[in-house]
């Protein structure tokens, strides 16, 4: 029942990671909420004894965490053009 909110807040961190290219505050607040999603998919597939589920989600957090880093360190960075 929960499958399409599920997918709808996944969307949204895919757009917000998308729109962080331009907009650097909402790049990082987009990886922050996908790294809880997927914190949240973790501890989800652990209370129902779903370990084979945990290995895609324990991904997509580690590509989160990468993705939040590097755009913290780059966020104050001064812009050439």
């Amino acid at each position: 029942a929960m499958f399409p909110v599920l997918a709808v807040l996944e969307f949204a961190a895919a757009a917000g990671l998308l729109a962080g290219i331009r907009w650097a505050r909402l790049g990082v607040a987009a990886a922050g909420g996908a790294m809880l999603y997927f914190i949240g998919a973790i501890v989800s597939h652990l209370l129902v004894g779903d370990f084979a589920g945990i290995g895609g989600a324990a991904f997509m957090l580690v590509v989160a965490s990468v993705l939040l880093a590097l755009r913290i360190k780059t966020l104050d960075r001064p812009r050439t053009r």
